[in-house]
């Protein structure tokens, strides 16, 4: 049984990294991330939880951390809200809630993620960025 799980979840980490290139000069480059909405209480609680994840597994990764800025829409796309997070935490709960609010913007503040059990750069394109429509 032990061998199994071995097996598996060794399965599961080739899996994760095999969308990631190292460069010759030795940086790390994955587009195969995006932010993702897990859970969104806006309207009454003001708590919005968000994940990295790997499009190509279909999975977040739970090891990746970035920092990024979260805006606030009402209605006409006026902004109502902008605050800055540092990415360590992706469960959060603002100050107050949004019933007003219409959609979000999460942007990464760098085109690049940290994998925080070794301190890796993971570099992407362009800054990672997801707008995400209110229910």
């Amino acid at each position: 049984m032990r061998f199994v799980f071995l097996v598996a979840l060794t399965g599961l980490c080739i899996g994760s990294v095999k969308a990631q290139v190292q460069k010759e000069d030795g940086t790390w480059w994955d587009n195969d991330l995006e932010f993702e909405v897990l859970y969104e209480n806006l309207d009454s609680t003001g708590e919005l939880v968000i994940c990295i994840k790997n499009v190509e597994v279909d999975r977040c990764i739970e090891n990746l951390t970035t920092g990024f800025q979260v805006n606030i829409y009402g209605r006409g796309d006026k902004e109502i809200w902008t605050s800055l997070w540092t990415g360590r935490n992706l469960n959060f709960k603002f100050k107050k809630s949004f019933p007003e609010a219409t959609y979000i913007i999460v942007k990464a503040n760098k085109n690049f993620v940290i994998n925080s059990m070794t301190g890796t750069r993971i570099y992407q394109d362009e800054p990672l960025e997801l707008k995400y429509t209110l229910e």
